[in-house]
């Protein structure tokens, strides 16, 4: 851990039991970010960073996300804050197959 950080880098990233949300902390302690599958994302300056006048959102959105809002929180994670989130945290499941023939034969 750096002497600028409170927090180990291991800790920076945290996931829910049920793997549906991951909150990402900032080297100041502040939230940076949030996904989740039900709620959608959010990408934050840090506190510190409003505090200097820098405006709170950088990405947000507020509707459920899938597989491709994941994909964008990870990359910008990365270009915000230069924090890898591992992309293999949050998983989804497969469409169902499609029915190839009609019901009840």
């Amino acid at each position: 851990m750096s002497d600028d950080s409170l927090f180990d880098p291991d800790d920076q990233v945290q996931v829910s039991e049920d793997g549906r949300t991951v909150w990402v902390h900032g080297n100041d302690g502040s939230s940076v970010g949030r996904f989740s599958k039900v709620f959608g994302l959010d990408v934050h300056t840090t506190v510190t960073q409003q505090m200097e006048g820098a405006h709170q959102c950088l990405h947000c959105t507020h509707e459920a996300a899938g597989p491709e809002d994941w994909a964008k929180f990870v990359e910008l994670m990365r270009e915000h804050h230069g924090i890898n989130v591992p992309p293999e945290l949050i998983t989804f499941d497969p469409p169902p197959p499609k029915r190839t023939r009609p019901r009840g034969m």
